[in-house]
């Protein structure tokens, strides 16, 4: 739950999940007229209500789909007149998850992405970038040579958390929508509660969550054990969590703006009450 006043715009989320492109670039150290051994993209996905390997499953028919496209693309500009080239071009590309190359490794091959993954880990690159280059260790260990994607996960995961129907989930909403109710007359502005916070957030660690879903995320994250450090067992407090933060807008870019009056003066008195609230037993 995310609770602004309503002034803000709170766009309904459909049934899709929005994704936006993080990063695009391929293995050539610089410019040249070559095809490129490999490239890496990144996307920022909000998964919504999705589980992550309901969420990988859908980028894998995504990925297939569109490289199946590329390839009848290229089968309609070589035509009948081309044959020699056409009897080169691949029927299809393989899809793999980062899990399966990994699984088929040897001791000695395994041993040796462990060191590299330990050595990226003391160093000071991004997620994303150490991941890449797990990745792309792992499938020149693996000595396969076809043409072919491998997805994964490349950083720490946010899962989507909700409100459980647990008698603690369901009075802390109980009394997030009595104090947003009466927000007009106590406050002086409109509030209003969404179901769903559109970004990344401590919720994601501290609310209500299904743990169990992280298994498909720690075999597919190529840094899970050096980079992201996760905890074995407990790695989610499932608290019962909402969201009660400042107003403003663009939050997390250079524009980031905040409005002083809400911020200071509202949101101390909101925070008071639903705190005072959830201690008050009686």
């Amino acid at each position: 739950m995310e609770w602004a006043p309503e002034l803000t715009d709170q766009s309904q989320l459909g049934t899709g999940t929005p994704a936006s492109l993080l990063s695009i670039h391929d293995s050539k150290a610089g410019y040249d007229v070559t095809t490129p051994a490999s490239a890496f993209v990144t996307f920022n996905v909000l998964s919504y209500r999705w589980a992550p390997d309901e969420m990988l499953d859908r980028f894998e028919r995504l990925c297939a789909d569109a490289v199946s496209a590329c390839l009848g693309d290229l089968k309609l500009r070589l035509g009948p007149g081309n044959g020699s080239a056409a009897v080169n071009l691949v029927d299809s590309v393989a899809l793999h998850r980062f899990e399966a190359i990994a699984a088929g490794l040897d001791e000695d091959a395994k041993s040796k992405l462990g060191e590299l993954g330990a050595s990226l880990a003391d160093g000071e690159l991004s997620l994303p970038e150490q991941c890449r280059l797990v990745t792309e260790e792992a499938w020149r260990l693996s000595h396969l040579s076809e043409p072919a994607i491998v997805v994964g996960f490349g950083s720490i995961p946010y899962l989507p958390t909700n409100l459980y129907q647990t008698p603690a989930a369901k009075r802390l909403r109980e009394i997030a929508l009595e104090i947003a109710a009466n927000a007009t007359r106590r406050y002086g502005c409109a509030i209003g509660c969404a179901d769903y916070f559109a970004g990344i957030s401590d919720m994601s660690f501290f609310g209500e969550a299904v743990e169990s879903s992280l298994d498909v995320v720690a075999r597919n994250t190529p840094m899970w054990r050096d980079g992201v450090r996760w905890p074995l067992h407990r790695g989610l407090a499932n608290i019962p969590t909402i969201n009660i933060g400042p107003w403003g807008r663009d939050y997390h870019t250079p524009l980031e703006r905040l409005h002083i009056g809400y911020s200071f003066n509202v949101l101390p008195r909101v925070l008071g009450e639903v705190c005072t609230a959830l201690l008050n037993e009686g």
